[in-house]
């Protein structure tokens, strides 16, 4: 399915028939900074909170800092808040770890003096070392700097215990990187019991986590480990995918809680959009018949 979801056959009939846009709304802010800003008021509008994550072309990926200070001025008085989400190759970290470390601190203060945040995201085990020493070196000059450490990398739990004590901001996730059966997690179990055991190691020792999962039953016991170490309601967030249980992320925020919603943008949206659509049966469905209607 996700092979025929995403081959070129099915890319220029989804494209011809503008069904591919269609979708894409559903899961993207568009292809430019106007058009994130756009999706982002109204999401703010409804009380949610926003992380920013631009989609580059795979050649041009150095753009990403500068896009994503163009949204974060057109957001205006809305970027006060946002988030930030960065990922280390469009730093450069593959080639000189130097100027990533320089481009991230650029970036840490372009989103100070707009009130907002950054947070690296992890890309995999090859590079999560190198991601974490970008993070430290980083985070002594810019302590609101956020890190993802994905659970079912198994030394994640060792490393949310060292950095947690220290206030850190940390995404907890199950990552979508392959990873060695040697250094992760294999079944879905045991993914979901390593997250459940991140996230209870940030609160208990306090750290700010960022539970990313659309998971009824980890966002339940989120809920039920925060009242067991009296975390208020602003002491951790929930984050999710734009378009991905829309009702559930404004039930948080009406209740009190933290919601904040990954928002992605840029010209790359359509390998984004199909990666989205074939992950879920659902909506592969309805977007198949959709184009095979418009032809």
């Amino acid at each position: 399915m996700r092979r025929f979801i995403r081959s070129e056959r099915l890319r220029e009939a989804a494209l011809a028939s503008g069904v591919a846009e269609e979708f894409a709304k559903l899961y993207v802010a568009g292809d430019d900074a106007s058009g994130a800003a756009e999706v982002a008021r109204r999401l703010r509008s409804h009380g949610l909170l926003i992380s920013l994550a631009y989609l580059p072309r795979s050649d041009d990926e150095a753009e990403t800092p500068e896009k994503l200070g163009e949204a974060l001025g057109a957001l205006g008085d809305a970027a006060d808040g946002a988030e930030l989400s960065v990922k280390p190759s469009s730093l450069g970290i593959r080639t000189d770890a130097a100027s990533a470390a320089a481009r991230l601190a650029d970036l840490c203060q372009a989103a100070a003096e707009r009130g907002s945040v950054v947070t690296l995201e992890m890309q995999g085990i090859d590079h999560y070392q190198a991601t974490i020493d970008l993070w430290q070196a980083a985070v002594s000059s810019h302590a609101s700097l956020g890190l993802t450490l994905p659970a079912d990398i198994r030394r994640a739990e060792r490393d949310v215990a060292r950095l947690a004590p220290d206030g850190a901001r940390l995404r907890l996730c199950v990552g979508s990187y392959p990873v060695p059966p040697s250094l992760g997690y294999r079944t879905e179990r045991e993914k979901f019991r390593a997250l459940v055991r991140t996230l209870r190691l940030t609160m208990e020792n306090g750290g700010y986590a960022m539970l990313a999962s659309h998971h009824p039953t980890v966002i339940a016991i989120a809920q039920d480990l925060a009242r067991r170490n009296g975390v208020g309601r602003d002491g951790f967030e929930f984050q999710m995918f734009h378009g991905v249980r829309p009702l559930e992320q404004r039930r948080l925020t009406d209740v009190g809680y933290r919601s904040r919603t990954y928002l992605p943008f840029g010209p790359a949206w359509f390998e984004y959009l199909t990666t989205k659509v074939a992950a879920r049966p659902r909506s592969a469905f309805s977007y198949l018949r959709a184009v095979a209607d418009k032809r």
